[in-house]
């Protein structure tokens, strides 16, 4: 069973909040940055901050950047910042003020002609 931190929508945060192996869920306001193996950022959530997860749901807004193997984005979600990520997920109405990039960029493995 996984942990899960929860900052309900009527808490103001700051800091650092690291959760490696459990799930972080923002309601409330939060300014800071997250480690975290899964997060979630609820429609009532206004983040400022950096975040780092492998899978990372955004409802809300974010503002700062982005790191995450799995980035799902819904369509009440607003994300302003940079990305970093393998797999990314919008929904039709999502706002992205972000220029997204490969987590880890290789170089193409491209045939070389004869």
């Amino acid at each position: 069973m996984s942990d899960i931190t929860y900052i309900n929508k009527n808490l103001l945060m700051e800091g650092q909040l690291e959760s490696k192996d459990g799930q972080v869920v923002i309601a409330g306001n939060f300014k800071g940055n997250i480690v975290a193996r899964s997060v979630v950022i609820e429609p009532t959530a206004l983040f400022n901050g950096n975040i780092n997860a492998e899978h990372l749901k955004v409802e809300g807004k974010v503002d700062g950047d982005i790191t995450a193997d799995l980035l799902e984005v819904s369509n009440s979600g607003v994300i302003d910042g940079k990305l970093k990520t393998n797999s990314l997920s919008v929904d039709t109405g999502c706002l992205l003020y972000t220029s997204p990039s490969p987590r880890d960029r290789q170089k193409s493995r491209m045939p070389s002609s004869a």
